[in-house]
């Protein structure tokens, strides 16, 4: 996206699955943002005032599932928070 924001079509879906998680949790203070940039870059940012970071791993296959991605590899170095890599399991995909 060359605009440098995120579009309204982009953001509802983004903003229905938040308050879902929400709703399934609401003992947890969630913040979520929508932003556009690299998401690596974007959620190190982000690591700067938060207590943890969770992210997913798309995990593809037995082996390749194991290894964390891009995204994952530069949190570990770069993130000023802990960082959960959640991965899905069988039942979930």
């Amino acid at each position: 996206m060359a605009s440098g924001t995120v579009t309204t079509e982009e953001q509802e879906p983004f903003d229905t699955l938040v308050t879902e998680i929400r709703a399934t949790f609401p003992e947890l203070l969630i913040e979520a943002e929508a932003t556009v940039g690299h998401p690596a870059a974007e959620l190190a940012l982000a690591s700067a005032t938060a207590q943890l970071l969770v992210v997913g791993s798309r995990g593809r296959g037995a082996i390749r599932g194991m290894l964390l991605g891009s995204v994952s590899q530069h949190l570990l170095r770069y993130s000023a928070c802990p960082i959960a890599v959640v991965h899905q399991t069988p039942a979930q995909s």
